[in-house]
C-alpha cells in the first residue's frame, strides 16, 4: 500500500514538474516531447503564433529607442557646455585670484608710502666758498 502511494505522489510531481514547465517552456518541451516519442507529437498543441505580435512590439520599442537616443545625445551636448562652462569659469577665477594678489600688493605698496615718513632730503653745498687761506 505504502508503495503504491509513493508511486502515485512521484508521479503527480512529475506531471507537476512537467506542467509547470510546460508554461514557462512551451516551445522547448514540444522538441524534447517530439524528439523522445514522435507518435505522441500529434497530441501536443499547437505552437502559439507569439512571433507576429512582436514586430508591432517592436516598432513600438524602436520608436521609444529613437527618442531615448535623442535625448542621450542632448544630455551628452549639455554635459560638454558644461565641462567647457566649467573650465572657462575655473580659468577666469584663477585670473582674478591673480588681479586681486595684484591690487593687495599695489595697496600694501601705496600704504607704505603713506604711512612711512619722508625721507630726509640731502643737504645743500654751501653756495659760496669760504676763502682759502694760502700757507705758502
Amino acid at each position: 500500500m505504502i508503495r503504491s502511494a509513493s508511486r502515485f505522489f512521484a508521479a503527480v510531481l512529475i506531471g507537476v514538474g512537467l506542467t509547470l514547465a510546460w508554461q514557462y517552456y512551451p516551445d522547448e518541451i514540444n522538441e524534447v516531447v517530439t524528439a523522445w516519442a514522435p507518435p505522441s507529437a500529434s497530441l501536443l498543441p499547437a505552437p502559439t503564433p507569439t512571433k507576429a505580435a512582436e514586430p508591432a512590439v517592436s516598432a513600438e520599442m524602436a520608436q521609444q529607442i529613437k527618442l531615448i537616443v535623442v535625448d542621450l545625445a542632448m544630455v551628452r551636448r549639455n554635459i560638454g557646455q558644461l565641462a567647457t562652462n566649467q573650465d572657462q569659469f575655473a580659468a577666469k577665477q584663477e585670473q582674478m585670484s591673480q588681479n586681486l594678489a595684484t591690487l593687495q600688493q599695489v595697496e600694501q605698496d601705496v600704504r607704505q608710502q603713506v604711512l612711512s615718513p619722508p625721507a630726509p632730503k640731502a643737504a645743500r653745498p654751501p653756495a659760496h666758498n669760504p676763502p682759502q687761506t694760502s700757507s705758502h
